[in-house]
């Protein structure tokens, strides 16, 4: 397999300070041992010649052997050797540097060999020696062929004091000659063969590469010029896609349009390897996968906290979350591919410029997308107001004649049987109260071109619900059972005929998917619940048996198709039938009159579950509340 270019290129100046520290330090030893040291040790007269009494005796016995069996050489030998079997042994293994012991013929052959190798580094020491501990010098005599070798004696302060400063002497070769190196290296070669590797990456990759932690100005304006370049690449694109979305008015189709198009941008200009885009899903603080889930994987995932603008997690991947406003509306999982030789902080760069592109891009988006809405929301209040005119004075008269019909009853105009008599008086009251309900819903239809100013009061949520239920009920069909859970009397301090409005609206979405629905179901049910969370806030929760939430062609609607719903002018009705105003009247009401959020979502054992969770107050909502509120009305009809 051939070497890189560049991998060659910065091995050659290493391997060559490396050999040439290797060559310094095995001077710098060579010098040690044999020129210091040895002078040393033969400069102490006092010590050294404590350490030559030691063979002295071995030395003068061999001289008396020598003189006595003088031309006779293999008799010296012979004697020689049996008083150094006797002797030899005792002096290599006593406490002192001497260890080996070697008697040679005229020839210079051994003859006898006599050495204790252990000693060699037991005397030879890190406090002694310098590098290697293998110190030995020998101490011979000719005349009678004899050499003994010694290693570094113990304890001997000039030999320790030399160690150090030797030492010294090294450290500050292999110090010196790295940092010529290292200054070198900086200041002349590396910029020049880092911009070089970049540019050869760009033409490989065809994207923009960057020189990972620059150091030298060269690199820094190379960096910069590379940067500029990719913004430019990557800004062209999101205009691409935000004209491209310029038909669009639902802002839950710009989003997941925006998003899902961002995954071609993101691959043409940024090294990722793998790029995976996620929308939002307020209701349970998840995040839904647009894209990369394999059939039958979850596609609802749990991620890190979306307060964070953008993550780096201990696997390489990085975690963008986008962000309108203080609202998080989708993220994007980019997977660093470790073939690219990036820093961290160049990662974090390049997410940076995604996370502003993007938001700038799709706040663009939105603006268009919401001129449109707006233009088709002034016309529906205006529709609205000038229907709620006509229709209260349609109520009004439905009111008179329905009192008309009740006096008769009184005087005994209208006679009828007692039982028939009890069921007619129901039924007038149930039209009394339901020309009743709906004035107050014209009413508060009508409140939105003229008044503005929604009129906030002490209410009793329990008697609320029941009496929207029972006047549901009288309007439903009887194959429609409606059942009541609460748990506990709550007191909230709300606008109750918007209220009303919602939970009404709620629940005639819920009895059209059950009658819509293409299986039979034999009985609808519809559940209504009122508790309260752990954080203290009201929860209402009206769920279904039907169908669930299901898009126009019957399919299921994924959990970011989901919250399309309660956008205005949205239908999952076949054939787009219905003004789609409903659910964006019940999305208004409730968060943007009551500070509360609203949520839908299918069940897994079938129909639909919406849940309302409002703030719980105490006390009379303040101006401020009040206003924001309805400032925010027209936008969201």
């Amino acid at each position: 397999m051939a070497i890189p270019r560049a991998v060659f290129m910065r091995t050659i100046p290493i391997l060559a300070v490396l050999v040439l520290n290797v060559f310094s330090l095995a001077l710098l030893d060579n010098i040690f041992v044999l020129k210091k040291k040895e002078r040393i040790i033969y400069d102490s007269e006092a010590e050294f010649e404590q350490l030559l009494e030691i063979i002295h005796p071995l030395q003068s016995h061999l001289t008396t052997l020598n003189t006595r069996f003088k031309n006779k050489n293999d008799a010296y030998i012979a004697a020689a050797k049996e008083y150094l079997d006797k002797k030899a042994p005792d002096i290599i293994q006593g406490d002192h540097p001497w260890f080996w012991i070697v008697l040679k013929n005229e020839k210079n052959i051994i003859e006898r060999e006599y050495r204790n190798s252990a000693k060699l580094y037991q005397f030879n020491t890190w406090q002694n020696c310098l590098f290697s501990r293998s110190f030995h010098a020998p101490v011979g005599r000719l005349d009678i062929k004899l050499t003994v070798y010694y290693a570094t004696p113990r304890d001997w302060p000039t030999i320790a004091a030399m160690v150090q400063r030797y030492r010294w002497y090294a450290f500050l070769c292999v110090f010196m000659t790295w940092l010529i190196y290292f200054w070198l290296h900086r200041k002349v070669f590396r910029p020049f063969l880092r911009i070089g590797s970049a540019i050869e990456r760009m033409i490989q990759s065809e994207q923009v590469s960057l020189i990972p932690k620059p150091g030298h100005e060269v690199e820094q304006a190379f960096n910069r010029l590379a940067r500029n370049q990719r913004e430019v690449y990557f800004g062209s694109e999101i205009d691409r896609i935000v004209d491209s979305l310029h038909a669009l008015s639902d802002d839950g189709e710009v989003l997941r349009r925006f998003l899902e198009s961002l995954i071609e941008a993101i691959s043409q200009i940024y090294p990722y390897k793998q790029i995976i885009i996620y929308q939002h899903l307020p209701d349970k603080n998840q995040f839904f996968q647009l894209n990369g889930a394999q059939e039958g994987e979850n596609a609802i995932h749990s991620l890190s906290d979306s307060d964070i603008s953008i993550h780096l997690n201990e696997s390489n991947e990085l975690l963008i979350y986008l962000h309108i406003g203080d609202e998080c509306i989708g993220a994007i999982r980019c997977v660093v591919d470790p073939d690219i030789r990036c820093s961290s902080h160049e990662w974090l760069l390049m997410a940076q410029e995604i996370k502003k592109q993007a938001e700038n891009g799709l706040a663009r988006a939105f603006t268009r997308s919401r001129t449109l809405t707006e233009e088709r929301n002034r016309f529906g209040i205006n529709l609205a107001t000038n229907m709620g005119h006509d229709l209260t004075n349609i109520i009004a008269s439905g009111k008179w004649d329905l009192d008309t019909i009740r006096r008769s009853q009184h005087l005994g105009l209208v006679r009828m049987e007692p039982e028939k008599g009890h069921f007619f008086s129901e039924a007038v009251d149930g039209l009394q109260n339901n020309l009743q309900f709906l004035q107050e819903m014209v009413d508060i239809y009508r409140s939105f071109g003229y008044t503005r100013r929604p009129r906030y009061e002490p209410t009793d949520l329990e008697s609320l619900i029941e009496d929207v239920t029972r006047l549901f009920r009288l309007s439903s069909s009887k194959n429609l059972t409606i059942s009541l859970h609460i748990s506990e009397t709550i007191q909230l301090v709300a606008e109750p005929r918007l209220l009303r409005m919602a939970l009404f609206n709620l629940l005639t979405n819920a009895a059209q998917a059950i009658q819509q629905c293409d299986r039979p179901i034999r009985e609808g049910k519809i559940e209504v619940r009122l508790n309260r969370t752990d954080s203290g806030n009201v929860l209402i929760t009206v769920t279904d048996n039907g169908p669930g939430i299901r898009d126009a062609q019957g399919n299921p609607m994924t959990p970011p198709e989901v919250n399309r719903i309660f956008h205005a002018g949205y239908s999952t009705k076949k054939g787009n039938s219905g003004g789609g105003l409903g659910l964006s009247w019940v999305k208004s009401i409730i968060e943007d009159f009551h500070q509360g959020s609203i949520h839908a979502a299918n069940r897994e054992e079938g129909g639909a579950c919406f849940s309302i969770s409002i703030p719980k107050r105490d006390t009379a909502i303040s101006d401020g509340i009040a206003s924001a509120s309805n400032h925010q009305d027209s936008r969201s009809l």
